[in-house]
């Protein structure tokens, strides 16, 4: 099996078994989800199919991608972070393993359950929609395709950007930096959100594509970054 592959299917494992974690996103999800999304689809309940359309799609823009990227946040924290202060992140050095393919095997184990948690998002949005709904509610298709293309991608750069930042720096750098880049994606995501409700940014196809590709230059710009690291660096920032 690819090393890569390894690596993440490590990850996926040891986020699966901590059931804390996953019970925090949870309630964190429901509280933080609910209070920003039902009172939007509340708002619109009497009005018509393209309405409701209209507010899903708005809100899955935001809350999917928003809560994907926290879910990120705090997986990431186990996956690197963690693996510092535990010190078993020591075995994975010790393998011949480069550095990236450590880096990038950890991205895609934490972005795999992230993105799992947007689009079960995803699915709780559309489902209350249609509780509102008198008739089948959908989310248009370009907002699919931003689902399914520009979400996963930008979940992973949050995650590469944490996870460098976890592996490069010491435990007290990284209580200030994972903030100020967690709170950097969530800026980024509301701005963008601000000029597409302002209409300033028509969501369309090719918009979605540009996304797409910006976000694989971005995670790419990211792993490029890597080369930076090393073991003895790493070494030297445990606790």
């Amino acid at each position: 099996m690819n090393p890569i592959l390894v690596v993440a299917k490590k990850e996926m494992k040891q986020i699966a078994k901590n059931r804390s974690l996953i019970i925090g996103i949870v309630i964190f999800m429901g509280i933080f989800g609910g209070m920003t999304s039902l009172g939007a689809i509340m708002s619109v309940i009497e009005g018509d199919a393209g309405s409701i359309v209209s507010t899903l799609d708005s809100l899955m823009m935001y809350l999917v991608l928003v809560l994907g990227v926290f879910s990120g946040y705090f997986f990431s924290s186990q996956a690197f972070l963690g693996e510092k202060t535990e010190g078993t992140i020591e075995t994975l050095l010790c393998s011949p393993l480069p550095l990236r393919d450590i880096w990038l095997g950890k991205v895609l184990g934490v972005m795999v359950p992230s993105y799992a948690v947007a689009l079960l998002i995803a699915a709780v949005l559309v489902a209350l929609s249609n509780m509102a709904a008198d008739v089948l509610v959908l989310p248009s298709v370009v907002m699919m395709l931003f689902v399914l293309m520009v979400v996963p991608v930008y979940i992973a750069c949050a995650i590469g950007m944490l996870g460098f930042v976890q592996l490069l720096l010491g435990m007290r750098e990284n209580q200030i930096i994972n903030i100020v880049v967690i709170i950097g994606f969530i800026v980024a995501i509301s701005v963008f959100d601000s000029l597409v409700t302002e209409g300033l940014i028509v969501m369309s196809a090719p918009v979605v594509g540009v996304m797409f590709l910006l976000g694989i230059l971005l995670i790419a710009a990211i792993g490029y970054m890597t080369r930076i690291l090393s073991r003895e660096k790493i070494v030297t920032t445990l606790p």
